[in-house]
């Protein structure tokens, strides 16, 4: 039995990689009828949340067999904000098509794809898409390939008429023509109107395919005749081993040209024996193919409302039966294996056996996370996981009752397992559940599926900003606490000194009491109380970088007891924090934006224009990497203003890097609005 191999189909949002898909499938005769995304009649785009929006969310494998040959084909997300689900396709395939607009080109989304899968090593084809529609430019986008993306990138296949004309295709490998005239292809000579043309493009496809062969560069230098036959072998190995990236072309909506994609991925698509070495963190590199032990995978996981946790698996090595003992050597867990499906769009169907190359599915492996390595026990290896990018947005929850409340919890858990680019941080500070994303759109989603399949409905609000205060100056008290209510009373006198600390120092106590004005037994009472009140100063917020120092008091030798000292102590601090300047402090965040060359000096404009202060920049190519210390406050709707004043292209990461003063111009307006809130 053939081995099934996996594509991923990646591309900028818009330019038909869904209906691409639906066309692919339909041909190959997987599915009955063809449907649309428009109409939300896909069997890619299959959640209500993609049927409303009409874009992909979901990265969906759907198998199918074209002339014996077994392939999954892995429709993607073309919107930037869900790159988890591109980069789990990407680590579940061989190769990919990058599908881009005859219409509108290469865009920020196309640049992406091809970026992460030239680092993945994955063959790679073009399919220029839409070729039937208005303004339809192949040659105009072939050009914007060869000039925007590096790499051996050739056309294979040249068109015959364009846009509302376009009729036909011509195979520049066997240099024939193909028109569809009823609807199936039919095979014919090249028509004089583009053979000059094709003429050009097979010599440019030549040059291209000669420079992956050094027999055929010698024979080519030399002016001899090259068999065609070799060329043709030469051009497929090039292909599988990505020193060479095809351009085909296609009209997905009226089905022209997809026969002779699928004649093409059947030669062209590598199988898992000859994928590129994997990174691997533990452990030997696995012996790819059905030969080796079991080794797979975990590159998505889906929480289903009837099966619970299921977890998609690409088996890489050896094969996989139901009952089998299996491990998880990322989580050093044993996982249970009575059932194994194969995944089909949406549904599961169930299989005794997965072989290597095959997408498979295990449910209710509770422990299991996308990105871990299964293995059959005694396998000691763990496979690299799967890079994501760090959140760079985030929205505070607040569920709108009580049951929300009860629920939020369990139901926050499945949606970060299902979505490991998403990340929970619940605020000790400003008490919020605040959750980060990848963008606007992506928060939105993740909100609506709380919605949608938990049955938890939230409220969204920008997060507070988790002010600090501190001192700038010196600060000495003497507070006495006394309190008598019959019977027992309460006696304490702390004199306190306090004074600023170097910043990240925290809350420094010190215990210079002479001559047992204070006992010593009363000393860590005093301590408890110092950092008691250090969570609430004098501009309410939490205190850092202060020395708070007891130097005399007093007691008695009946009512001084524990708790009279802490309270003694804690309003000393306050009192003498008081007298000492307090000074309002803002988290800063080291951010970097990585961004084409073009657009630096609008993005360092803009991040001096947010209270920014530039450190650097560094060049790669055609991008800078530009580095800067923000405050918080300033980055809270940054991800959709890059994506606006880059097209898209800008990217960036953040990390919290330290607390600096709040300008005094800036002080009262934050006080004023904490004082609004609570």
């Amino acid at each position: 039995m053939p081995q099934i191999r996996n594509v991923a189909v990646l591309s900028h949002s818009g330019a038909g990689k869904t209906s691409l898909v639906e066309a692919m499938l339909f041909r190959a005769g997987a599915i009955p009828t063809v449907g649309t995304v428009e109409d939300g009649t896909t069997v890619s785009d299959i959640t209500p949340e993609e049927k409303r929006r009409k874009i992909s969310i979901y990265a969906t494998p759907h198998p199918y067999t074209w002339k014996g040959e077994r392939f999954n084909v892995i429709d993607t997300p073309g919107y930037a904000d869900f790159v988890g689900e591109i980069r789990g396709a990407q680590a579940a395939a061989d190769g990919v098509l990058i599908v881009v607009s005859a219409v509108s080109g290469v865009a920020v989304g196309t640049e992406r794809v091809w970026t992460s899968s030239f680092e993945r090593e994955l063959n790679t084809i073009f399919v220029i898409n839409k070729m039937d529609r208005e303004n339809a430019d192949f040659f105009r986008t072939m050009n914007a390939i060869e000039d925007s993306l590096a790499g051996n990138i050739a056309a294979m296949q040249i068109p015959i008429g364009q846009a509302e004309d376009f009729r036909g295709i011509v195979d520049l490998i066997d240099m024939v023509a193909y028109t569809w005239p009823d609807g199936e292809p039919k095979q014919g000579p090249i028509p004089d109107e583009v053979l000059g043309m094709a003429q050009e493009y097979r010599e440019r496809l030549v040059e291209a395919i000669v420079e992956t062969d050094d027999e055929l560069m010698l024979e080519y230098l030399e002016d001899q005749e090259l068999d065609p036959a070799r060329i043709k072998d030469a051009f497929f190995a090039a292909v599988r081993a990505n020193t060479l990236q095809p351009v085909l072309m296609t009209s997905a909506i009226k089905r022209m040209g997809i026969s002779l994609l699928l004649d093409f991925m059947n030669g062209a698509v590598r199988s898992v024996e000859h994928h590129q070495p994997l990174r691997v963190d533990r452990g030997e590199h696995p012996t790819l193919g059905e030969s080796g032990p079991f080794t797979a995978r975990v590159f998505k996981t889906v929480i289903d409302p009837y099966l619970g946790k299921v977890s998609l698996m690409r088996v890489l090595s050896g094969v996989l039966r139901a009952g089998d003992p299996l491990r998880d050597t990322t989580q050093d867990a044993d996982v249970r294996t009575q059932h194994l499906y194969v995944p089909k769009g949406k549904d599961l169907e169930e299989v005794k056996e997965l072989p290597a190359g095959t997408i498979g599915a295990i449910t209710k492996a509770e422990a299991v996370r996308t990105g871990d390595t299964l293995a059959s026990p005694g396998v000691d290896v763990v496979l690299s996981p799967i890079r994501m990018p760090s959140p760079v947005m985030a929205v505070a929850l607040y569920p709108k009752s009580r049951p929300d409340e009860d629920k939020i919890g369990d139901a926050l858990h499945k949606l970060l397992d299902a979505d490991p680019t998403l990340e929970l941080v619940r605020d000790a500070d400003t008490h919020e559940t605040v959750l980060w994303g990848m963008g606007h759109v992506h928060l939105e989603v993740a909100v609506n599926t709380l919605a949608d399949r938990f049955g938890v409905q939230v409220d969204t609000r920008p997060p507070k900003i988790s002010y600090r205060e501190t001192i700038a100056g010196n600060g000495d008290t003497r507070y006495r606490h006394k309190k008598q209510t019959g019977g027992s009373g309460q006696f304490a006198e702390v004199a306190m000194r306090v004074e600023p600390l170097p910043r990240g120092s925290g809350i420094e106590f010190s215990w210079k009491v002479v001559g047992g004005t204070i006992p010593t037994t009363f000393q860590s009472s005093c301590e408890k109380g110092v950092r008691a009140a250090s969570q609430d100063g004098p501009l309410g917020f939490p205190l850092i970088d202060v020395k708070a120092e007891v130097y005399d008091g007093k007691d008695h030798p009946v009512d001084s007891k524990d708790i009279a000292f802490q309270i003694a102590a804690a309003e000393a601090f306050k009192e003498a924090c008081a007298k000492a300047k307090p000074q309002l402090l803002e988290p800063i965040a080291l951010v970097k934006v990585r961004v084409p060359d073009r657009f630096t000096g609008d993005v360092i404009s803009d991040l001096n224009g947010r209270r920014g202060r530039i450190l650097g920049m560094d060049s790669e190519g055609s991008v800078s990497v530009i580095s800067a210390h923000v405050p918080m406050a300033e980055l809270q709707s940054y991800s959709a203003d890059l994506r606006s004043m880059t097209g898209g292209r800008g990217a960036f990461s953040l990390r919290f890097e330290r607390y600096d003063a709040v300008p005094g111009g800036m002080v009262e307006r934050v006080l004023e609005a904490a004082r609004a809130v609570a």
